[in-house]
């Protein structure tokens, strides 16, 4: 058999591997694919709930201003994230354009640290809201110099990943996967070239301790925003204890007042635009008075709860983003560095592992993804407003079809 054949030959090999390898990764590249669809579909329901509050000049939007533009940010880390890791199930051994390995790898490790950063970035807004209300806060020329911050640290920080990746060239034997594949009798025993994209081409000392400092720049931006949260946490408990207090003393005096007549005072919020009128009555007990005062004691109560569930289900609802963002992306960094460090590990990983550990670890790298389509849902559950906007969208959608067949 003269060289060029035998490369061809080999060159089909390698090819009938891949796919084998792709059949086998199909768990992984469905779930994948889900992320996709999920994040794209829920992120632009957060893009279009907002973007009506935005047309009709909404006051719903104060307090709201960065998560739109995080929703884009986990569109677009959704999107590009997806993609490659799907590139990647399809081409693990074939990989073979080097600028675009190191493309899409310096694009999804960025776009993710945008929607990152982000994150620490409202944490700060909200800690100003709930623990500085009356120090400086962030204007809106701040918060935007904070978005074009974010986008030139992703870029800077990233940018080594141009440098470090790329697509690694070798040969291996075929035996070492057959735990992991079926291999048919002919790819028994071969011996096979492959490229491979790698988010390190060489596991060379710069690239050890570049990736150790992005690891302690990770791990420090999520005890910053474990710092920022607590003691608004400490705020919300203190105010929920002194608001059931309230309301126990409000429902004590309510009872003990028999004859006589009752003043409601003003209360009001800066945030929530919700305001009470005081109530002056005729000195004169009548059952009309008594009817109407228990009414408006009813109904500043209700005032006075949704005011305070408001404001305190939107940092809430910022706490548990927090808590998903570090139970996701963790697990990517941890695998990659032990990956990297850990021979054995690696090994285990690419020749020794079951199928089912191989499905699994394979999942490891992109579970960060995960913190790019839970945003929606979060919103939907804590935030009202968005739970109205997104039922209207809903129901535009399902009734101007009927309309319009029905004009038909």
């Amino acid at each position: 058999m003269s060289a060029r054949n035998h490369s061809s030959y080999s060159y089909e090999l390698v090819l009938e591997l891949n796919s084998l390898f792709a059949k086998r990764s199909a768990q992984t590249s469905a779930v994948t694919i889900a992320i996709i669809v999920i994040g794209t579909i829920g992120n632009t329901f957060v893009l279009a709930a907002y973007w009506k509050l935005f047309k009709r000049k909404s006051k719903q939007l104060k307090g709201r201003y960065f998560m739109p533009h995080l929703a884009v940010a986990d569109l677009i880390a959704c999107a590009v994230g997806s993609f490659v890791f799907l590139y990647f199930d399809f081409h693990r051994l074939i990989f073979t354009s080097d600028v675009g390995c190191r493309l899409s790898t310096f694009a999804a490790w960025s776009t993710n640290s945008v929607s990152v950063l982000m994150l620490l970035v409202i944490s700060v807004n909200r800690y100003l809201k709930i623990c500085r209300p009356h120090h400086p806060q962030m204007t809106l020329y701040w918060k935007r110099a904070a978005l074009i911050i974010i986008i030139v640290v992703s870029i800077i920080s990233c940018a080594p990943f141009l440098y470090f990746s790329g697509v690694r060239q070798g040969r291996t034997n075929t035996t070492e996967f057959a735990d992991v594949i079926d291999l048919p009798p002919h790819l028994h025993n071969k011996v096979l070239p492959y490229h491979q994209c790698a988010t390190a081409k060489d596991n060379t000392i710069w690239w050890k301790i570049y990736y150790s400092a992005l690891f302690v720049v990770q791990f420090g931006n999520m005890v910053a925003m474990i710092v920022l949260y607590v003691p608004m946490g400490k705020i919300i408990y203190e105010k929920y204890r002194q608001n059931k207090l309230s309301r126990t003393i409000s429902r004590t005096a309510g009872l003990s007042d028999d004859r006589g007549t009752n003043t409601a005072n003003n209360e009001s919020n800066d945030e929530s635009g919700v305001h009470s009128t005081d109530i002056v009555e005729s000195s004169e007990f009548t059952s009309r008075n008594v009817t109407d005062l228990t009414q408006v004691r009813k109904h500043r109560g209700r005032q006075h709860k949704a005011w305070n569930n408001a404001k305190n289900r939107f940092t809430i609802m910022f706490l548990v983003v927090v808590i998903v963002y570090a139970i996701t992306n963790l697990p990517t960094f941890v695998f990659l560095y032990t990956y990297f460090e850990n021979n054995r590990f690696r090994r285990y990983f690419i020749s020794d592992s079951s199928f089912e550990v191989f499905n699994l670890v394979l999942s490891l790298p992109r579970i960060h993804l995960i913190n790019n389509i839970v945003n929606p849902f979060i919103y939907g559950y804590f935030d009202l407003t968005f739970r109205k906007e997104v039922k209207a969208i809903c129901t535009s959608i399902i009734v101007k079809p009927k309309q319009i067949c029905c004009s038909r």
